[in-house]
């Protein structure tokens, strides 16, 4: 799937992304892509809400390790991006970081592991990019922030839908304050 051109990764729908994504990040890690390459993908895939979807499902629940370490190209798409994807990686920080609570109060251990997993990855990349400057991730951080604290604000219908109790909302608010 990895032969598609930058226009077709303009237009995945979010299995597909998620199964482009998988085999893309093969081939990265094998070394079989040009930095320019990775970073044209990237911008592509990054641009539209499926492909960002698509795109950190398989990167942060996935096995591979460059979702641990980030190497410096992605994080420089990342910036390039940064716009189409500071919603989406805050939330994920907090989704992961409920379910793990969820998990664990179901006692499957295995399901919790995976979204601390996510919860580590989700905080590291957020951090790196954070500390590259590009504010709007710091200010949706701050956003979901007040909204924790204040019990309202741009992020309460997210905390509502989802349905978070005061336990997962505060262990939300102190990942959200290691940054």
């Amino acid at each position: 799937m990895t032969a598609l051109n930058v226009t077709d990764l303009n237009a995945l729908s979010f299995p597909e992304a998620i199964a482009f994504t998988q085999t893309w990040l093969e081939q990265v890690e094998s070394q079989k892509l040009t930095d320019a390459k990775i970073l044209a993908q990237m911008q592509a895939l990054l641009s539209h809400r499926d492909g960002v979807r698509g795109f950190f499902v398989s990167y942060l629940t996935g096995n591979s390790p460059l979702a641990d370490q980030p190497p410096a190209i992605f994080l420089d798409g990342f910036t390039q991006v940064a716009e189409h994807i500071h919603e989406i990686l805050i939330k994920n920080v907090a989704m992961s970081t409920a379910m793990a609570i969820a998990h664990r109060r179901n006692g499957d251990y295995n399901q919790q592991q995976g979204s601390e997993r996510v919860k580590t990855r989700s905080l590291n990349l957020l951090k790196q990019l954070e500390q590259r400057g590009l504010v709007v991730f710091t200010n949706e951080r701050l956003r979901l922030l007040q909204t924790l604290e204040a019990g309202s604000g741009d992020y309460q219908d997210f905390l509502q839908r989802w349905q978070y109790d005061p336990e997962q909302c505060e262990a939300i608010r102190r990942s959200l304050q290691l940054i």
